[in-house]
């Protein structure tokens, strides 16, 4: 059994749009040469699913990963904001606190939740059709 990696964007009014991997690596590596104009000074919502594959084909998901994108008033991606976000969250696991701590640090927390989101059942259970290949959405 192999895996697959599919990113999804969430649109505010909940439509998903198929986002290729090869383009976010562009556009997270060169953000100035690879804009996204239709999302200029927003945050997006974005879903990366960890699909499992039985002879190339989609049978189930290992892993589903919501996160929050910010793009600037030209359309590049907030590379910082989202180093910062993942590295925050590795920091959640790494530092795990004594029961004697008395001081705990939350900061990491604070930076890595705001990076984080939730979706509604019916969003997840789309999310989840589409990225098995049950449903279809649009690509950007």
């Amino acid at each position: 059994m192999t895996r697959s990696v599919r990113i999804f964007i969430v649109d505010p009014d909940d439509t998903l749009y198929r986002f290729a991997g090869t383009k976010f690596t562009n556009m997270f590596n060169d953000p100035e040469s690879h804009p996204l104009p239709r999302f200029a000074g927003q945050r997006v919502r974005m879903v990366e699913a960890i699909v499992e594959l039985r002879n190339r084909v989609p049978c189930g998901i290992a892993r589903l990963v919501y996160e929050m994108l910010r793009f600037d008033d030209q359309g590049r991606l907030d590379c910082n904001a989202l180093k910062n976000q993942n590295f925050a969250l590795a920091d959640t696991f790494a530092g795990e606190e004594t029961k004697d701590a008395v001081v705990v640090d939350a900061s990491s927390r604070f930076i890595a939740q705001g990076g984080r989101w939730t979706p509604s059942y019916t969003l997840a259970q789309r999310i989840c059709q589409v990225a098995l290949g049950e449903a279809k959405c649009s690509r950007l």
